[in-house]
């Protein structure tokens, strides 16, 4: 049995197409009067992927080989600091969290 997928959600299908709940009584009507049908049996299931799948797959692949920190940006941060020369603006950071709060509510 195998699941079908049509663009709206799933449906069950068994593997000549029709929906589980057809299949489940041809089965059974199947197996009561013992007829053995000559039907193929296909060898494993096929899957077809979206070109958005493909593109979200391939940033995940960059996301990975990304470094997690710039250490070139950390290094010099910390050197203004230990230099007391690195400012903070606390206009800006209050803009910010409060752009990012927006955009959370």
């Amino acid at each position: 049995m195998t699941q079908k997928i049509n663009g709206q959600g799933y449906r069950p299908v068994d593997s000549a197409g029709t929906p589980r709940s057809e299949a489940s009584k041809a089965a059974r009507q199947e197996s009561a009067t013992g007829a053995q049908g000559n039907k193929a049996v296909p060898s494993g299931d096929t899957v077809n992927v979206s070109r958005s799948g493909l593109l979200m797959s391939r940033l995940q692949e960059v996301v990975r080989g990304s470094p997690v920190v710039d250490s070139q940006r950390v290094a010099a941060i910390k050197e203004a600091v230990a230099s007391g020369s690195y400012k903070i603006d606390d206009q800006r950071v209050a803009d910010k969290l409060l752009r990012h709060e927006r955009n959370l509510g």
